[in-house]
């Protein structure tokens, strides 16, 4: 009896030991893959904080370099085309009957000398940065009115619109590239724009007399794809209306906070 509680003793103490060896192995374990799974952590971090920093020094670089861009058009390629326009406008004033082909290029130069006062500023970061979206617009509604291959009529009830200026420079891309989609694609004579703003939405609505889209079959357009993509990133939504021979129309919806000036 006593022999058997012996080894009764023996097998609960090498249980024990046996427990307590096993237990031990699972703690390192789990001290182990806690460990490498902080490190695992530890370079996502670091690799993600890398591609952070290594965009943001590429971002200003970039903003650098089109800094230096904006001040040497700017300063330079827009003093020799004032100073052609001098030139030629004393060119007129010296012939009693100047040709009309002279005319024709100072209207040209002008032109020209506004373009590239626009580039200058688009490439400008301190003009980004004050972005505002219905002087652009206005601006850009001028420049193809010129052209005169159609006529863009503007019905805007805000003068300025209540979206930050990073906000206010997506939210001109996606009209600019919807007004560029209908020069382009839709031989449509005028595209009408009515903008306002009430209860913190903005509404955008464009539509053109056009020869109008089949929806289904361009749906996934990859241009269509970037304007919903750009939309939602400003947390509003997009929708078409178009059918063949009846011209198209586009609503855009962006909420605003009317706090923000």
């Amino acid at each position: 009896m006593q022999k058997l509680s012996e080894n009764i003793s023996i097998i609960l103490g090498a249980s024990s030991i046996l427990l307590l060896i096993t237990l031990f192995i699972v703690m390192l374990v789990m001290a182990y893959l806690r460990r490498d799974l902080k490190h695992l952590k530890e370079k996502e971090t670091m690799e993600a904080d890398f591609e952070k920093q290594l965009l943001q020094s590429q971002l200003e670089t970039q903003e650098h370099t089109l800094n230096q861009l904006s001040i040497e058009i700017h300063d330079n390629v827009g003093q020799l085309l004032n100073s052609t326009k001098l030139l030629i406008g004393l060119t007129q004033r010296s012939l009693p009957e100047p040709p009309e082909t002279l005319a024709m290029a100072d209207d040209t130069l002008a032109k020209a000398i506004q373009e590239v006062r626009s580039l200058s500023k688009a490439l400008n970061k301190e003009w980004l940065q004050q972005f505002n979206f219905m002087q652009n617009l206005e601006t850009e509604i001028a420049r193809v009115n010129a052209s005169k291959s159609l006529q863009i009529h503007l019905f805007a009830t805000p003068n300025a619109i209540n979206l930050k200026p990073d906000q206010q420079t997506i939210l001109f891309r996606i009209v600019q590239e919807l007004l560029q989609n209908t020069i382009k694609h839709a031989n449509a004579k005028n595209i009408e724009i009515k903008i306002r703003e009430e209860k913190e939405l903005l509404t955008i609505y464009i539509a053109d007399d056009g020869i109008g889209f089949n929806e289904t079959e361009t749906s996934k357009s990859v241009g269509l794809l970037n304007i919903r993509h750009r939309t939602k990133l400003l947390g509003g939504s997009v929708q078409w209306q178009s059918s063949i021979n009846k011209g198209t129309s586009v609503t855009i919806r962006i909420p605003v906070n009317n706090e923000t000036a």
